[in-house]
């Protein structure tokens, strides 16, 4: 993740249904054919990269103003994967991505990697939420996040408001609109519930989606959750100093960790405050070959050091990047920084505000602020920044009690990470105290983005069974203790 893509966060939640708790899906070859109007009868046979055998692909056409049902339309872009197997079920797992948000349809191959034996049953539904990849995405180019808040940033993001404005109304992109085009696209294909596997933002648009539509989903799976209630923004500096100090506790547990990096803390106040008073201009190697001076400062490695500990295997550079901070050896860290991201890797930006500044930021008391990020690596600078942008930014008005928590009975599985320093595990806790048949499981040794193949079996055999407490998570309990860099390693 570079620091461009780094406030590309997610928001979460849960979500609820009908469906008897438990309850198998109908399967074709106990029911019969998907209805007339089923996937394969209103998309077309397409290829997808990474997806080995055909795939199916299309667009619904939904009014941009669901409301006033005239005026500009978005045509939404759909991907299935077929289940592979004979025995097809007839609900399909629906994937809502995060990154706040990216297209989901780019998640394609994940499931044909990750997913083998959940794809042997059911259709994977892949569909970009409006704004975002192939659903009128509302793009455009801002400076990086360490400029944020400057008037130089401030203006880039009217410009990109003014651009925008010509081709969308952005008070119409919210997540409550997008949840009703989620259901338009699910009556289409003929489905009459859904498994619904909401990973960051996308729990807190899976929420959405049941609390809009209930009786449609058969399944909620969470994965870094997070409650509609909770000010995330708020929380965020101090929930990544927690994760921090558990990852320099650790490596002050291990031998070699250790005497790698004996006093790792004050090198980390030592490198922090040097490079906050003399920022350095120093010379990368691009991945292309090319040179290039690009700028580090300490808002810089803040932003690098919170990327990196998204995952266990970025979390095991940590120590390695403060040890090279104090060093004054910036370059490997400049290049991180300097590497562009392909254009379709983030969020577009213009979705992200329109989310974040209606959705998210107007939770945040700013009487709050000093308490909540005294003392943490992070700062006041996201957050504060984050207000002032969002003063550009129109706001949408939102449903009566759209950030109250969801009571349910739907089969309800909350997976988080122990090291998860953007949704910490008390939100997964706080989550399924609203589920008569929920489950939390923290997941020892992984942050925010670790999928691996233990989380993927406990998603697997949750939407299989359908029972929160039948699922075995013993895989979960074997934690690897974080393998961390060393200096002589490159």
């Amino acid at each position: 993740m570079t620091a461009r893509h780094l406030f590309s966060f997610v928001l979460l939640a849960g979500i609820w249904t009908a469906w008897p708790v438990g309850g198998p899906a109908r399967s074709l070859t106990a029911a019969g054919r998907l209805p007339p109007a089923g996937p394969e009868s209103r998309l077309a046979r397409c290829t997808l990269p990474g997806v080995n055998g055909p795939a199916l692909c299309g667009t619904l056409v939904v009014a941009e103003d669901r409301a006033a049902r005239r005026g500009r339309t978005i045509p939404l872009k759909v991907a299935v994967l077929p289940a592979t197997g004979p025995d097809r079920r007839l609900d399909p797992v629906v994937y809502l991505a995060g990154g706040g948000v990216l297209p989901a349809t780019r998640y394609a191959r994940f499931f044909a990697e990750r997913f083998a034996t959940l794809r042997q049953t059911r259709d994977v539904l892949l569909v970009d939420q409006r704004g975002t990849g192939g659903s009128n995405p509302l793009a455009c180019t801002l400076p990086a996040p360490d400029q944020m808040g400057t008037d130089a940033y401030l203006e880039a993001v009217r410009a990109c408001r003014a651009a925008l404005e010509r081709r969308a109304d952005l008070r119409l992109y919210g997540t409550a609109v997008a949840m009703d085009d989620l259901d338009d696209v699910r009556a289409w294909l003929g489905y009459d519930v859904l498994n619904v596997w909401g990973m960051s933002y996308g729990s807190f648009a899976a929420q959405v989606y049941a609390r809009q539509h209930p009786g449609r989903v058969r399944t909620l799976t969470l994965t870094g959750p997070m409650p509609l209630d909770t000010p995330m923004w708020l929380d965020l500096a101090r929930s990544a100093q927690d994760v921090l100090e558990m990852v320099l506790s650790e490596c002050q547990a291990q031998a070699a960790c250790r005497a790698a990096y004996p006093e790792i803390r004050r090198e980390l106040d030592t490198g922090l405050d040097r490079l906050a008073r003399t920022p350095a201009t120093v010379s990368v190697e691009k991945s292309d070959g090319s040179i290039a001076k690009a700028d580090f400062s300490d808002r810089q490695f803040r932003d690098l050091l919170s990327a990196a500990m998204y995952t266990a295997r970025g979390m095991g550079d940590v120590p390695h990047f403060i040890h090279s901070l104090f060093n004054g050896d910036y370059a490997p860290m400049a290049a991180i920084l300097a590497e562009e991201a392909p254009p379709d890797a983030a969020a577009p930006r213009g979705l992200f505000l329109s989310l974040l500044c209606t959705e998210s930021i107007p939770k945040v008391d700013p009487a709050a602020i000093p308490a909540a990020t005294a003392a943490t690596f992070v700062g006041d600078f996201p957050i504060r920044a984050q207000l002032r942008v969002c003063g550009e930014w129109p706001r949408a008005d939102l449903p009566e009690g759209f950030w109250k928590p969801v009571h349910a009975a739907v089969p309800m599985l909350a997976l988080v990470g122990a090291l998860d320093h953007t949704t910490p595990p008390r939100y997964a806790q706080s989550i399924v105290r609203g589920f008569s048949n929920g489950r939390a499981i923290v997941l020892p040794g992984r942050g925010h983005n670790d999928i691996d193949a233990c989380v993927a079996g406990l998603i697997e055999s949750f939407v299989r069974d359908g029972r929160p407490q039948a699922v075995d998570a013993a895989c979960a309990s074997l934690e690897e203790p974080l393998r961390f860099r060393m200096p002589s390693t490159r």
